[in-house]
């Protein structure tokens, strides 16, 4: 509930830049932390080992894992929800703001190819950033949590069992640094995921007729009723179900399936909407088919195993 009343206030009140900056650097410090603990794990009694790290890179899923892996290839990096809204910010933070109308000219051309590597720088650190982050958390949790037996459970099971990966390396005292880790990584999450769902929504009832997204009193009207309406219903949520673990595991798979959507429009906005002069380097387009080939194959394996699984028992009967 607390948590709830503070971000309804603060980001209806307009102070996204003062949180924004605040949690940005809180989680750069947290996420540098983690990473070089969990390289100097070797040096500690929780020592892993280079062929543990090659284990691990094998082309193979343990039983019953299959949803666990899949919900973490939804969730990791940049997801469905990350791609679709990184459009509303790139508006507003003005990416692209004097490209100017497509009229056809080459110096059009060469100001929208400035602005596309810009997108793709943003990118490419991205990537850079997810995956050591990741991978840093990924190896703390096999190397301190798997050999003791310990899994996040509940709400307030979560939080301590993760804890245990710098406790148990640092000490008790990491607790705090922990705690203070955690709000930055999960309240940024937040914080960020307000209001560029809220604008992703009111886009959506914009395209239903509900108002016209050009006019500036009304579409900031509904993005102030989606602020305080989301955290509502997300609070309510995590009420109702108690179990962290779960929800992130529904958003992952739900985000996973969502990617082939995101596929569809990327291909269709290519082909329909967008000079083929920006279209980028035959490498980046050779790039762009083999990523949507991997998401395509393993989108519609999910859909195919969770249609068994549903009418599984259906054929039984």
């Amino acid at each position: 509930a607390i948590v709830v009343a503070a971000t309804i206030a603060l980001l209806y009140s307009n102070a996204y830049g003062l949180i924004e900056r605040g949690a940005t650097y809180m989680v750069v410090v947290f996420s540098f932390i983690t990473i070089v603990i969990a390289f100097g794990l070797p040096f500690t009694p929780w020592a892993y080992s280079l062929g543990d790290l090659l284990g691990g890179l094998t082309f193979s899923i343990p039983a019953g894992a299959l949803g666990a892996a899949v919900a973490m290839f939804g969730i990791t990096g940049v997801g469905a929800d990350e791609i679709t809204i990184y459009n509303y910010w790139c508006i507003e933070k003005g990416y692209a703001r004097w490209t100017g109308p497509n009229d056809g000219s080459g110096e059009r051309v060469r100001r929208a190819r400035g602005w596309i590597d810009v997108m793709q720088k943003d990118a490419m650190l991205s990537l850079v950033i997810y995956t050591f982050a990741t991978l840093a958390f990924f190896i703390m949790g096999a190397a301190v949590l798997h050999p003791q037996g310990l899994v996040p459970g509940g709400a307030n099971e979560m939080i301590s069992t993760l804890s245990r990966m710098y406790t148990d390396t640092l000490g008790r005292w990491a607790m705090v640094g922990f705690l203070v880790g955690a709000i930055a990584v999960l309240g940024s999450t937040l914080w960020a995921a307000v209001p560029s769902q809220a604008r992703m929504y009111a886009n959506f009832f914009s395209i239903l007729g509900a108002f016209d997204w050009k006019d500036t009193h009304a579409r900031l009207a509904w993005i102030r009723a989606f602020t305080v309406v989301l955290p509502l219903i997300w609070g309510a949520s995590s009420l109702y179900f108690r179990s962290p673990v779960l929800m992130v595991q529904i958003g992952g798979v739900m985000t996973g399936v969502f990617l082939l959507g995101v596929l569809a429009a990327a291909w269709y906005l290519r082909s329909r909407e967008t000079d083929p002069r920006v279209h980028g380097s035959g490498a980046f387009t050779a790039l762009l088919f083999v990523s949507t080939l991997a998401i395509a194959v393993l989108g519609f394996n999910l859909l195919g195993d969770g249609l068994r699984d549903a009418l599984d028992p259906w054929m039984k009967r």
